[in-house]
């Protein structure tokens, strides 16, 4: 899969190394290698380590939002380039949207 970054997610990031969040930092390394690794949406749902990262899509209003789990604080908020309702087959592409601390809410 192709990986985009929004501005908000590398404003995120950048406090991320700015505040020396290295452990932080590599789960979020870890995160892009699976989902590089995966050739769209559907084989990275499958993958076993979206299990560990906790992927997941997000429901209500925020529908076409996927989350994975960074830490036990941080969420990585992100968002298949595409129509919804996904097509998880045909989905090869998604954007970094930001790196969220509050979980539930809108960030």
């Amino acid at each position: 899969m192709i990986i985009h970054y929004s501005s908000r997610y590398q404003k995120d990031y950048k406090k991320l190394v700015k505040k020396h969040m290295i452990d932080e930092i590599n789960n979020i390394e870890k995160i892009k290698n699976v989902i590089v690794s995966s050739n769209n949406l559907h084989e990275l749902f499958l993958n076993p380590y979206s299990k560990i990262y906790g992927f997941s899509q997000k429901h209500g209003n925020l529908k076409e939002i996927i989350t994975a789990r960074v830490n036990s604080k941080l969420r990585l908020w992100m968002e298949p380039i595409g129509e919804y309702p996904y097509d998880y087959v045909n989905i090869v592409e998604i954007e970094m949207l930001k790196i969220d601390d509050s979980h539930y809410g809108e960030g």
